[in-house]
């Protein structure tokens, strides 16, 4: 994070040269002297240094605002900001993302951007990927301009499949050639080691993408879902005969990326975020690869976006547009792919993020963002279905016959889409 200078003798300096300075005024009629104070929230500290070099370039173009940056760590961030807004104390802008964003919009918390974006100089949602754009649109207004987007690929260990003597996977492999190159794997692994691995409890990470695969809708309209549909069944019991052959390393054992990064897992589906930390990871990076997510009846999967959200109760709406537009620039995005640590939501700056990376091609990342999907919403109240989906899908996963569970799954998953 930037600091000021602490030099008694530049600070005396800079004081008295302020002071002399004749006092710059801003859209809303403030000046220097009397900046506007917006406040901007977010949630990833990694992040924050990116966010501070970006808001210190803002505030440089526009002397007649200051932007305050308040850092809230996830587990907190959306109960925080819930009562902000309830105590009309909500920051002028803000990080949304998906499962959030009906509530927050329905309950009148966001600002409707569509008036903004009719100027010429404003971002040209064109350029964004299309499912992030979407996904916060409400009754044909946008809510909210997308920041960043990621993805779900599979990486895989060089040094494991030489030493099984199997070929790596490519772009153009299927489900059916996972299957056999994991067979292939068991053959010459320890019991503690496992041809596959990925996060069984959160959606994101597997059973989402596996379900679109399979041709599986997870929200249809009116609040219904095929979670239990017939495709989806045939689905939960390949992953079933996986877990019971030993080819895909079961739910509640080490965490996957962990156990990847200690080479004891030949593929991972892994999402965008785990392309910087692996990367660097000198146990690993000279013997890794990453390729698209297997194709089964469709190529498909999840993909998740961040958004700049306005405050629906912002006193001053003007400047913090304003600064949305900067963050939402080409320029911005370029800063943003600069650090890595996500993909910009922009597609021409995309490309950028993966050239970033030198010892790791990451580029099936941003292959798979023209066959994504938006994070799957429905309801005011995303998070509680998507509980009542994961804990039904635990009982698969050890073993229940997913016909005799998943049907009164979906029907409890509906009446929440519903809501």
């Amino acid at each position: 994070m930037y600091t000021l200078n602490k030099n008694n003798v530049a600070l005396a300096c800079l004081f008295s040269c302020l002071l002399a300075a004749p006092a710059i005024a801003s859209a809303e009629g403030q000046t220097t002297d009397n900046p506007v104070k917006l406040r901007y929230t977010l949630w990833d500290r990694n992040q924050l240094p990116g966010e501070q070099q970006l808001v210190n370039e803002f505030e440089k173009n526009n002397p007649g605002v200051k932007v305050e940056i308040e850092l809230t760590p996830y587990d907190q961030y959306f109960i925080k900001l819930s009562s902000a807004v309830g105590g009309n104390v909500a920051p002028d802008v803000f990080w949304m993302n998906m499962p959030n964003f009906q509530q927050y919009v329905k309950n009148s918390m966001l600002e409707p951007l569509t008036p903004y974006l009719k100027d010429k100089s404003s971002p040209h949602l064109d350029d964004f990927v299309k499912s992030s754009v979407d996904a916060y649109q409400y009754q044909s207004e946008q809510y909210a301009i997308p920041r960043d987007i990621d993805a779900i690929a599979v990486w895989y260990n060089k040094k494991m499949f030489d030493q099984a003597g199997v070929a790596y996977p490519d772009k153009n492999w299927t489900w059916d050639d996972l299957k056999q190159k994991s067979e292939q794997l068991r053959k010459n692994l320890d019991q503690h080691s496992y041809p596959l691995a990925m996060d069984l409890g959160s959606g994101q990470d597997s059973y989402f993408n596996l379900l679109l695969q399979a041709d599986t809708q997870i929200v249809l309209p009116e609040g219904k879902t095929d979670v239990a549909s017939d495709n989806a069944i045939a689905m939960y019991r390949d992953v079933q005969g996986m877990l019971k052959a030993g080819l895909l390393q079961p739910p509640g054992e080490m965490k996957a990326a962990d156990v990847f990064q200690s080479n004891r897992v030949a593929m991972i589906y892994a999402g965008s975020w785990w392309a910087l930390p692996f990367s660097q990871n000198e146990l690993i990076n000279d013997h890794v690869g990453v390729v698209p997510m297997p194709k089964m009846a469709e190529q498909a999967g999840v993909s998740h976006s961040l958004a700049f959200a306005m405050s629906a109760k912002s006193q001053h709406k003007e400047a913090a547009w304003k600064f949305i537009e900067f963050m939402s620039s080409e320029h911005a995005q370029q800063t943003l792919a600069a650090g890595k640590v996500v993909i910009p939501a922009n597609q021409k700056v995309a490309k950028a993020w993966a050239e970033g990376f030198k010892n790791v091609d990451v580029s099936a990342y941003i292959d798979s963002l023209a066959f994504s999907h938006k994070y799957p919403t429905a309801g005011s109240n995303t998070a509680k279905w998507n509980s009542i989906l994961n804990d039904g899908l635990k009982k698969v996963w050890m073993g229940n016959d997913p016909e005799q569970v998943m049907p009164g799954v979906a029907k409890r998953v509906e009446r929440e889409m519903q809501k």
